[in-house]
């Protein structure tokens, strides 16, 4: 078989076992509201997301990393999204971040059926303790969120991961133009190296559905102070 054809049926392999997974996960209560089909746009959408924020970057901004990446971390994998979707997408190294055990257990399963064991570590362990290992710090160029927290705790637990370059992609809720800018405010993301967020809602063709993500990028390398003690990025709010 030709290399082109093998690697299409690896692909479509993987999908079928996703998909499976999936409902697993959903069956386990480990997945919001809404098909499977849904969930699995909704996660590819990231993809898009990276590419758009990449594309509109201004001239005089810090260079973005890969595309795709080279290494990612997925805050609050949970049940699979956006991670399992992306890790089957892309040949990149993934961390999965998912501090609860009984999910962080049937990630490693699901990642060992989909064949992706080498390159995907699960950490059932909390952000903010990951984010001040020395292994981990500034080691990724990009880090995606969907439903992990507010955007303040987004921010300041996903900073410390990226290099500078670097990119955290997060799911928004359906548009509101007069919160955006109070959610995502520049001076607070400047306080952890970050720079002004873009804003990108690709459409996937087909499906009819629009969604909505926030890029921000990593212009300076996160101050050694954060992340914060567990719980203090949710308690004292940065923004």
């Amino acid at each position: 078989m030709p290399e082109g054809e093998r690697r299409a049926a690896d692909f479509q392999g993987r999908a079928r076992t996703l998909h499976e997974l999936l409902n697993q996960a959903r069956a386990l209560g480990f997945l919001g509201p809404g098909s499977v089909e849904a969930q699995l746009d909704h996660a590819g959408a990231f993809a898009q997301a990276l590419e758009a924020a990449r594309n509109a970057a201004p001239r005089d901004a810090s260079p973005s990393g890969p595309f795709p990446p080279r290494a990612a971390v997925d805050l609050g994998t949970g049940g699979g999204l956006p991670g399992l979707v992306l890790a089957v997408r892309w040949a990149s190294s993934f961390v999965f971040v998912e501090a609860q055990a009984r999910r962080a257990a049937f990630l490693r399963r699901a990642a060992g059926e989909l064949g992706l064991g080498e390159r995907v570590a699960v950490e059932a362990e909390r952000a903010e303790i990951l984010g001040r290992a020395a292994s981990r710090r500034a080691a990724f160029d990009l880090v995606t969120a969907r439903g992990f927290g507010r955007p303040a705790v987004v921010a300041e637990c996903a900073a410390p991961f990226l290099e500078v370059g670097g990119m955290l992609v997060v799911s928004e809720p359906p548009e509101d133009a007069a919160r955006d800018a109070a959610r995502w405010p520049a001076a607070g993301l400047a306080e952890l190296g970050m720079g002004a967020p873009r804003r990108v809602g690709p459409h996937l063709a087909g499906t009819g559905a629009r969604y909505r993500f926030v890029a921000v990028p990593q212009e300076r390398r996160c101050p050694d102070r954060f992340p914060r003690r567990v719980g203090v990025p949710a308690k004292r709010p940065l923004f």
